[in-house]
């Protein structure tokens, strides 16, 4: 008996130390190592990376795991040193997504590699992998293969031209510099938008517009004016030329000089080019003007006045035109008409006091609506004392020519459509005034004015007076008349400091209002006031709003979208022209 007991013990403890050794040649199962060790191995490589990628899916989202450190020292330099090697070719998806998933900048190595392109379906996709990986990870170190390899397939597309997925390796290359910010990009990116419409697909020149405006280098200002007319587009938020302007507003004040010298007509290249395509200078100059109002820099001021027609403008003082048209060859009061709208769009949203005197010197010009209704909304948009004063006297003598309204009853429009411009132009101090002007006026106007609800407006201004936190307290409030908002902002805005991101991230905030011209104004505001200081939440909140509605889509909208993604380019990159107050 006693035999057989020590007999069973014996096998007992020899059972437990094989086991025990066995469990200790194995490693620790949720060790990175224990499986890092058995990639060279072929056998037990594919379990080795069923493995790895199942601690990855844990530590992936918890920065606070140590081994995610663990796995940028050891488990990617044997990545990126298994990566070209044929027998592992299997692995390599699984390497790269594990990569993108760790969000590691030291997975540069391998990420280079796999951007060595070899024309084959598989490579074409890993390398789309990497790009990704690249972007989550924000690895810069990149850059330089990135470059090298858009460049290559900039002069050669053949490896980027697969069918059904024509240009997606040059757009994400492209896509990745421009989050990236390599301004050693800017040449090769430039090269892509003077490249044949033929030799290259539209979403490539969409995604180099898009990289140079996120990089911000004015090296690339006359390319951007050049391409809105070099290569055609459909019209949309979206085109080629929307994403030009977008780009040279991300880049700013630096783009005035080359904007003014187009504006003015001097800009010989891409005159030459516009006349190839058939589109008049005029146009083109136009085009200038349009950039130079998304800028927002005080330093195009001069020169859009300079722009403006004036021949025709006596201010209190009547023009004979029918004189002026005899006297000055070339003179055109109806051409004057739209260039004279064009320039006071901008210089409204310029938002510069200076550009006031001549505003308001035209008002009586034309009493066209197609001019005097953006003078009326340039001198709204400005605001202040001098503003609302030449507002004052639209409101008490201004009226459309009936021959150019809709019809005799429309004559005094611009009055009652304008009280809400110079209720917006009004200091807190005007609030009296602006009530006295609408009070004092002809019958039918006052009871236009009151069927639009502007005394709503009216009475925000009445009663925060120079309160900020009123102003901001209404205009965060949803449950407030979209126009109670629109002036909270406007006042809210004026008493901020430019580039506080704080105050502009509550404007982006206040985007979803009703009145599609309300949403111009606000996300205008919300640019200007984060000025050269670039708002990440700003552009979050605006894009959230447009996510939201993508799918009931209101055509009304249209314009409060272009300006919604100019803010957007303009505060992510921070190259806004001049900040916003007053």
């Amino acid at each position: 008996m006693r035999k057989f007991v020590i007999h069973s013990l014996f096998a007992a403890v020899l059972a437990v130390t094989v086991t025990t050794t066995a469990a200790c040649n194995q490693g620790d199962p949720n060790a990175l190592e224990t499986h890092v060790k058995k990639l060279d191995d072929a056998e037990a490589r594919a379990e080795a990376f069923k493995q790895l990628e199942r601690i990855v899916s844990g530590i992936a989202t918890d920065p606070e795991d140590t081994r995610r450190q663990e796995f940028a020292e050891k488990v990617l330099p044997k990545f990126e040193e298994l990566y070209s090697e044929d027998e592992v070719a299997p692995y390599r998806e699984q390497m790269l997504n594990m990569a993108m998933a760790m969000k590691r900048p030291e997975a540069v190595g391998m990420w280079n590699k796999a951007l060595e392109l070899d024309g084959s379906a598989e490579g074409h996709k890993q390398a789309l992998l990497a790009l990704q990986g690249i972007r989550e990870s924000k690895a810069e170190a990149a850059a330089e293969t990135i470059i090298a390899q858009f460049t290559k397939l900039t002069e050669s597309p053949g490896k980027d031209m697969g069918e059904g997925q024509e240009g997606a390796l040059r757009y994400e290359m492209a896509r990745t510099l421009g989050e990236l910010k390599a301004k050693a990009a800017v040449g090769p990116l430039i090269t892509a938008l003077e490249q044949p419409e033929e030799n290259q697909p539209k979403v490539v020149y969409k995604a180099a517009i898009d990289a140079l405006g996120q990089i911000g280098d004015p090296e690339a200002v006359s390319v951007l004016i050049s391409v809105q007319f070099s290569v055609a587009d459909a019209p949309g938020t979206q085109s080629i030329g929307e994403r030009a302007v977008r780009a040279l507003g991300a880049i700013g004040e630096p783009a005035v000089p080359k904007l003014v010298e187009t504006m003015e007509g001097k800009n010989t290249k891409v005159n030459e080019l516009a006349a190839e395509k058939d589109v008049p200078v005029q146009v083109v100059q136009q085009s200038a003007v349009r950039i130079l109002g998304v800028i927002g820099s005080s330093k195009a001021t001069e020169a859009l006045i300079a722009y403006m027609p004036q021949k025709d403008c006596g201010g209190d003082e009547e023009v004979d035109v029918a004189a002026l048209e005899e006297s000055e060859e070339g003179f055109d009061q109806s051409a004057a008409v739209g260039l004279r709208a064009f320039s006071a769009n901008s210089m409204g949203f310029i938002g510069d006091p200076a550009a006031v005197p001549a505003l308001c010197h035209c008002r009586n010009a034309t009493h066209n609506p197609g001019d005097l209704w953006e003078i009326i909304s340039a001198l709204g948009r400005i605001g202040g004392d001098e503003a609302f004063a030449c507002m004052e006297k639209i409101m008490a003598t201004g009226f459309y020519d009936p021959e150019e309204a809709v019809n005799s009853d429309f004559k005094y429009q611009v009055r009652w459509e304008g009280a809400r411009w110079m209720i917006l132009a009004a200091p807190p101090a005007k609030a009296a005034a602006a009530k006295a002007a609408i009070d004092t006026n002809e019958a039918n106007v006052k009871a236009e004015i009151e069927k639009l609800g502007w005394a709503t407006g009216l009475a925000v201004l009445e009663s925060c007076k120079e309160d900020v936190a009123c102003y901001e307290k209404i205009l965060m409030d949803s449950s407030k008349g979209w126009f109670e908002r629109e002036v909270a902002a406007f006042n809210f805005a004026r008493m901020s400091k430019p580039g506080d991101i704080e105050a502009a991230a509550k404007l982006a905030k206040a985007f979803k209002t009703r009145d599609p011209e309300a949403r111009i104004n606000i996300a205008w505001l919300s640019a200007r006031v984060a000025g050269t200081t670039p708002c990440p939440e700003c552009s979050d909140a605006l894009e959230s709003v447009m996510s939201a509605e993508e799918l009931t889509k209101d055509a009304n909208m249209q314009g409060a979208w272009l300006t919604a993604r100019q803010a957007m380019a303009k505060m992510t990159s921070g190259g806004s022209g001049s900040g916003g107050g007053e």
